[in-house]
């Protein structure tokens, strides 16, 4: 894996552990957190997955 790849996947793991947090102070109401969280998810396993 290329330092650039696991840069990315730092920087996507963070947005995930920071909307996740986000979700948690809003007590998991927010349906526009929960959809970013997803988006989150979905960005990071489609990039982990196009670098292997």
């Amino acid at each position: 894996m290329h330092c650039d790849d696991k840069r990315m996947l730092h920087v996507l793991e963070q947005q995930i552990v920071a909307n996740w947090e986000n979700l948690k102070k809003d007590g998991f109401q927010d349906d526009s957190l929960l959809k970013e969280l997803n988006e989150s998810i979905i960005d990071y396993n489609e990039y982990k997955k196009s670098i292997q």
